[in-house]
């Protein structure tokens, strides 16, 4: 971990009494619904993985696709402290995680696979796709032996175990570097008809790529508002109070080392970051977000 990560998980504890008590005397707000964002989980990191969602649970709620759409959407009241649980990219480590952890606890996730990465059989291609696409800059032979993608096969058992597939572009394109309409048609709108051509089921969830307001743009934003009815960035916060489902925060719980390989972050870390303790840096980013939102 970073200093920086180091220093938010020293403040988990202190910042969670703090939380507490604002909350107990009602100059914080007592409902939540926040959203988890994780990665790739590697064969190491599964066992530690459930633990960090069995500690979760001890504090937190987490609630199905439905539930979360009800509540972001104003039909259903937030109550409580409510968690959505999301992947990005469809590695296939995250076939693995829904059969051995998140079906026996009980936990139902939306999963954002990137299309042209999913009709990739050949495992070989796949890696480049992934090193090429969505680690730019690394060479294939440095990603983790274990990296590969899920395939249509696959999304049908995640979704036959309950589980919700969303559409992550295309290509996993940072958006705000596709200059034309047409190329920001084919990531956004084409990759979503893909997911529901092959599997049979409708696609209302997207993630742009990379998570920073600066991968994304007010063009890229225009066609998938008018494409889906929930839009996901990688902006921390909390979705509780007035968030559009156009403008949706989440938190991402994993970092990236020098290989490329993603890691898990601790207990105290996530727990902090579910305070709120890194919220005020994606405040600027989160107003242009909202702004795109309410705009017609």
């Amino acid at each position: 971990m970073s200093l920086h990560h180091h220093l938010l998980a020293g403040a988990y504890y202190p910042l969670k009494t703090f939380n507490a008590l604002g909350r107990r005397v009602g100059i914080l707000p007592s409902n939540q619904l926040r959203v988890l964002l994780y990665h790739d989980i590697a064969p190491a990191d599964q066992a530690n993985f459930a633990a960090q969602l069995r500690w979760l649970k001890q504090s937190w709620n987490f609630i199905s696709t439905r539930r979360f759409e009800a509540m972001i959407s104003g039909e259903e009241p937030v109550k409580g402290r409510n968690l959505m649980l999301t992947f990005d990219d469809g590695f296939l480590s995250n076939l693995a995680v829904a059969r051995d952890v998140l079906n026996p606890m009980g936990i139902e996730a939306v999963f954002f696979v990137v299309s042209e990465l999913v009709g990739t059989q050949n495992r070989r291609e796949a890696r480049e796709f992934i090193a090429r696409n969505v680690c730019p800059g690394t060479h294939a032979e440095k990603l983790p032996a274990h990296w590969s993608n899920m395939g249509w096969s696959d999304l049908e058992v995640l979704l036959e175990q309950g589980h919700c597939i969303a559409s992550h572009t295309s290509t996993h394109a940072r958006l705000s570097a596709v200059a034309s309409e047409d190329a920001l048609q084919r990531e956004i709108v084409y990759g979503a008809q893909q997911l529901e051509l092959r599997l049979g089921t409708k696609v209302d969830h997207f993630s742009y790529t990379f998570g920073d307001l600066g991968s994304f743009s007010k063009p890229a934003f225009e066609i998938a508002r008018k494409r889906f009815k929930f839009i996901y960035s990688g902006l921390r916060g909390d979705n509780a109070h007035g968030v559009s489902p156009f403008g949706i925060r989440r938190d991402s719980v994993a970092g990236q080392d020098a290989h490329s390989n993603y890691s898990v972050f601790s207990n105290q870390l996530v727990g902090a970051l579910l305070e709120g303790a890194a919220d005020a840096r994606y405040r600027k980013s989160l107003a242009t977000l909202d702004k795109w939102a309410r705009s017609e």
